[in-house]
């Protein structure tokens, strides 16, 4: 008796397995027919009946990727950094990586891309992504930087030194205006 139960038990845990796998097959027929939508329904399905499938849970972070829900994608992304498959782990913080650059979060996207080249030093496209995410950082910084200055590259010491000295040329000027419209008085025009 408990060899039979053994064995169903055995056939159970074969075809739940294998339902998961088919999900994934059906998903990715849909990702590469571009219905997203369709694959990440197959994909939940799939992790439905096997929730730590490393392979489900990347491909469902790829098709949120592709319908631009990226912060959806992310923390499918970051479920999968825990694999051991580490070509996975690899391609999963690569994505990240993609993921938060299009949210414009350079911090976390740099971070990603550098996970990635960790377990993959050799992977040219997240080397060429972080120089460029290194890069828009630098720029942004430069861009803020200007823009605490005020524009014009002055602090607030030297622009209220420029202010008292603009407030007392138009003194001076408004003293001479006075003082001609005196002698203008007694005189007549001078033209």
């Amino acid at each position: 008796m408990k060899t039979v139960l053994i064995i169903l038990l055995f056939l159970s845990t074969a075809a739940h397995a294998q339902n998961a796998a088919t999900y994934i097959s059906r998903g990715n027929e849909y990702y590469l027919q571009l219905q997203f939508e369709l694959a990440e329904s197959q994909y939940r399905l799939a992790l439905d009946k096997q929730p730590n499938n490393a392979e489900a849970g990347y491909n469902l972070a790829n098709a949120l990727m592709q319908q631009k829900k990226y912060k959806a994608a992310i923390e499918m992304y970051e479920d999968v950094t825990g694999s051991d498959n580490l070509n996975l782990r690899a391609a999963a913080f690569y994505n990240a990586g993609v993921s938060y650059s299009k949210q414009k979060d350079l911090p976390n996207s740099i971070e990603a891309y550098k996970s990635a080249l960790r377990i993959n030093p050799n992977d040219k496209e997240a080397r060429e992504n972080l120089q460029k995410a290194l890069s828009e950082l630098k720029q942004q910084q430069q861009q803020e930087n200007k823009q605490n200055k005020g524009g014009g590259g002055m602090d607030q010491k030297q622009a209220d030194q420029k202010l008292k000295e603009l407030q007392q040329k138009e003194k001076e000027l408004q003293q001479k205006m006075q003082q001609g419209q005196a002698k203008g008085q007694g005189g007549g025009k001078d033209w």
